[in-house]
């Protein structure tokens, strides 16, 4: 839905800003983005989760794409593929792609940067999406094999997540990989100045220029890509005309933008959800009791937050994924809110002889809007029952290794934070969250990772029904809680034309003024 006010302030034919500079329709000029956080690298992996590299994309590619409209998979730099056995798939690849460097795009290219990513060493983020252990070599100049230690097939969708870059690069000069991105997109890194922007310009010689199969047109000469963690400031710089885009306004700034002339405020639903993880194996044994977790989950009010602070969401029905997904249960609902409940359960441990322990809840500067606030009230409510907490909004540098660590016997902590699953498959969120391998998972139960690798191999709906049951067995064991499935909301000036899907990726190529 879009809410939309006035028509005057920022017209398709002039705008200008301290940082852009739009222009009558048919090309130049730059388009600012606000984006709520800095990016945390400038890795390729990072594509994956675009929240953490908002228009990394620009520059970075990778062997498929989703259509916007049906979430089908499609070419990008792979034009076909095909199952050759059950654990191999070869991509034929699109020819005449370069690098911004220089160099060509083929097969080996493809393979050593297929095989960066996943490498169990470099330990990457993307890591928590990938499934089965997933390799790649080259079968010809433009046919690459991508090999899965057991069969996966949500391969090619998965595929999509992983971002490819300069071969040369990576085998060069891979400290350089962190920060000066080199793919072959629409457009060509130019700087990161940290603490302030980076940007980049169009890339003229970019195959989507003139292939059929493109998935859009280079209209803006230069991207901007700015960030401030304050949505009213990001709303501002939109209504001043310094940006042209400002990425996820609250509730309370889309009703402002309704009342205002000149820009809208386009509010979308998305693949990601906003959610809740305890710490469980290996922190304080106590927070493995399933009482003190059902305490937990049932002493907060999960409706209560989605609806009054989180404004911009959908229901969850005690699991994480929508309706839509494969895996997804209804027969299980909302952790209900039983205050009364959770509290005789910490007096019965009490009794027990069991020392409550404090509990730590984090959320990361900038991840959503009213996250704050959102911590603020689950502390206050969890020590109504009885547990002591600790409320922080911690900066990336802060928050970001804490949830990637393993809990250890002295720990005791909770994260807020949003996780997108563009699969819409409970296979890609166990391997992320339940297993004992994953990097941000705090569970760890080997016959629940064994029964998540089996049905991981299933089609149809025998993967459906053992998805599902699993999603029920993580549901009684509390390992973790969804608040809700996030809209977001853009804040743009009218007649600002932007076609996205519901991974909501910042492609410039899809923008331009009416």
């Amino acid at each position: 839905m879009a809410q939309t006010g006035g028509r005057l302030l920022l017209s398709a034919a002039v705008s200008v800003g301290v940082f852009g500079t739009a222009h009558a329709a048919g090309g130049g000029g730059e388009v600012v983005i606000v984006a709520n956080q800095e990016p945390q690298s400038m890795q390729a992996q990072v594509t994956y989760k675009e929240i953490n590299g908002v228009g990394l994309r620009n520059i970075i590619e990778n062997l498929t794409r989703l259509d916007p409209e049906t979430n089908e998979v499609l070419p990008m730099l792979a034009l076909s593929w095909e199952q050759v056995e059950p654990t191999v798939w070869h991509f034929k690849l699109r020819e005449g792609v370069t690098f911004h460097d220089g160099t060509p795009f083929d097969a080996e290219a493809a393979a050593v940067s297929i095989n960066w990513l996943y490498d169990p060493e470099n330990n990457f983020s993307i890591r928590e999406m990938m499934g089965p252990q997933i390799t790649a070599k080259a079968v010809d100049d433009m046919t690459v094999a991508v090999i899965t230690e057991s069969l996966d097939p949500l391969l090619p969708r998965r595929i999509y997540l992983a971002g490819l870059t300069s071969a040369k690069q990576i085998l060069e000069n891979p400290a350089d990989h962190d920060v000066h991105p080199i793919g072959t997109g629409p457009y060509v890194f130019d700087e990161w100045k940290q603490g302030q922007f980076w940007t980049a310009k169009a890339n003229p010689d970019w195959w989507g220029n003139d292939a059929e199969d493109t998935y859009g047109e280079i209209f803006y000469d230069n991207l901007r890509v700015v960030w401030r963690p304050e949505p009213v400031v990001r709303g501002a710089m939109v209504e001043s005309g310094e940006a042209q885009v400002a990425m996820f306004l609250t509730k309370e700034e889309c009703d402002r933008f309704a009342a205002a002339d000149g820009v809208d405020c386009i509010v979308k639903g998305s693949d990601t959800f906003l959610s809740v993880r305890l710490d469980y194996h290996g922190a304080k044994p106590i927070l493995a009791d399933e009482r003190f977790r059902q305490a937990i989950f049932t002493g907060i009010d999960w409706e209560g937050i989605r609806i009054n602070l989180m404004g911009l969401g959908e229901p969850l029905t005690g699991q994480l994924l929508p309706a839509a997904a494969t895996g997804f249960h209804d027969g299980i609902s909302q952790y209900p809110y039983d205050p009364a409940g959770a509290k005789a359960l910490i007096d019965e441990l009490k009794a027990e002889g069991a020392e409550i322990p404090s509990i730590h809840i984090a959320t990361r500067l900038g991840s959503t809007p009213r996250n704050g606030e959102m911590i603020e009230a689950m502390g206050a409510m969890l020590n109504g029952i009885g547990v002591p907490t600790t409320v922080a909004v911690e900066e990336p540098g802060v928050f970001n290794p804490w949830v990637t660590t393993k809990p250890d016997p002295e720990r005791a902590g909770m994260w807020l934070h949003p996780q997108g699953n563009p699969l819409m498959d409970y296979a890609a969120q166990f391997s992320a969250h339940y297993i004992c391998g994953s990097i941000i998972s705090v569970f760890c139960d080997p016959d629940f990772d064994a029964r998540v690798a089996e049905a991981g191999a299933l089609v149809g709906d025998e993967r459906h029904q053992a998805l599902r049951e699993l999603v029920k067995e993580g549901h009684d064991r509390y390992i973790m809680g969804g608040v809700g499935l996030l809209q977001r909301a853009y804040g743009v000036p009218t007649g600002f034309d932007w076609d996205f899907g519901l991974d909501h990726r910042i492609l410039a190529v899809n923008m331009k003024p009416e």
